[in-house]
């Protein structure tokens, strides 16, 4: 019983943290996906301009995943957690009460930045509370909790817009995010943590043990590519490309993102679970993802060139999302395939490649977008086939590098 009541203060800090988490998620996917037209139309720019708001979150939150590990080894869980949600809070707050486009950018990178501390940290924490048989559980309903943040950030918050403006809303999450850091840190001054770890360094040693094996390298390839089509399509131009081309309203397609968001938060947990029934063969798996890819981004650059304007590219879009919940595969062919010394840093890689790719394409598509004039119905700038065609024509040459490293992958550890 003694030892259950030491369990509970952790597990409120765990849970609080899980709230940061999802507002991080949220941020990520809100930002500029949710909100492309409304940003054009009050700050007055370009696609560009507002593709920049995701890519800027994308870049700091994938170069913070390389030394992440590291400081929350050092530091420990709690006080990074601590860090993250206060950082979190000065950005989110930021962005909403300003239209100058340097502080909004600033503010990005600050939520960028707080955001990319409570994945690790919270991991690190569960690990210490809980017994390897929940540990995973533990993990899970974590992750699921973070990742509903994803699924707010399309068809609820549209849906709450008809009652308040965007920046009100996001005005009162940072009100929520600045609440949760001050009780944590009530709760947390009446804790003792564990001493800095000194001893914890940065080393380039296992960074250069991971990259120089040729099976990583074509790993991380297949995989970034895979996971950064479908994330540029969640986070920055899903939604406007479905208004835009399919004709969508508003609402209908926040409902498809938010629709992705579940599939991609379920199929982590069915990818892994068919993938045990065919006696693990992940690469096997893998292989058939890139295959997958290659023939959805085939279907919708088709689509744009004979202008088929059609509601089953929701449809591929779903399917897209479920082929890119792989990180229940690619987590454990990362541990066979590495000594347990560089495990966690090889994860650490792959989850900088995912993001770096997402920036680098969010930021690519919105010139891409830029190139042919669009088309202005009152102050909303419609973007043509052609602006498209050029965006998803770089996300089809991709899947065709991506199938290419993919059947490079080998089944023998």
């Amino acid at each position: 019983m003694e030892r259950d009541n030491k369990k509970i203060i952790p597990i409120i800090l765990i849970l609080i943290a899980t709230f940061l988490y999802f507002v991080a998620n949220f941020q990520r996917i809100a930002i500029p996906g949710a909100i492309f037209n409304l940003l054009e139309m009050e700050l007055q720019v370009s696609a560009p301009y507002i593709t920049a708001f995701g890519a800027i979150f994308m870049y700091v939150y994938a170069f913070n995943q390389l030394i992440m590990g590291v400081l929350v080894d050092r530091f420990g869980g709690f006080r990074i957690m601590l860090t993250g949600g206060i950082v979190l809070g000065i950005g989110a707050l930021l962005f909403p009460i300003t239209s100058f486009l340097p502080l909004m950018y600033l503010s990005r990178a600050l939520v960028g930045l707080g955001g990319s501390m409570f994945y690790l940290s919270t991991i690190k924490e569960l690990r210490n509370i809980f017994a390897e048989k929940d540990f995973g559980l533990a993990i899970s309903v974590m992750l699921f909790l973070g990742y509903c943040g994803g699924i707010a950030a399309n068809a609820p918050f549209v849906f709450l817009m008809k009652y308040m403006s965007w920046r009100e809303i996001l005005i009162i999450i940072a009100a929520a995010v600045f609440v949760a850091v001050a009780v944590f840190s009530i709760i947390i001054s009446g804790i003792k943590l564990p001493a800095v770890n000194k001893s914890v360094k940065m080393r380039t040693l296992p960074f250069r043990l991971v990259l120089h094996k040729r099976h990583n390298r074509n790993l991380f390839s297949f995989a970034c590519c895979n996971f950064a089509i479908f994330y540029t399509i969640q986070a920055i131009i899903g939604k406007k490309f479905l208004e835009d081309f399919c004709l969508m309203s508003t609402s209908k397609a926040a409902m498809v993102l938010s629709g992705m968001a579940v599939i991609a938060a379920v199929f982590n947990i069915v990818n892994a679970s068919v993938c045990k029934l065919f006696h693990n063969h992940r690469v096997r798996f893998l292989k058939n993802a890139s295959i997958i890819t290659f023939g959805s981004l085939f279907i919708i650059c088709t689509c744009l060139i004979f202008n088929i304007r059609t509601d089953f590219v929701a449809v591929i879009f779903c399917v897209l999302a479920a082929n890119a919940s792989l990180t229940s595969l690619l987590v454990p062919v990362l541990h066979l395939t590495n000594r347990k010394l560089v495990s966690s840093t090889a994860v650490s890689i792959m989850n900088f490649c995912f993001f770096t790719l997402v920036g680098i394409l969010g930021t690519v598509s919105g010139f891409l977008l830029n190139i042919f004039p669009a088309e202005k119905r009152g102050e909303i700038s419609i973007y043509s086939n052609h602006s498209y065609l050029l965006v998803f024509g770089l996300f089809f040459i991709l899947s065709v590098f991506e199938m290419y490293k993919a059947m490079k992958l080998s089944e023998k550890y």
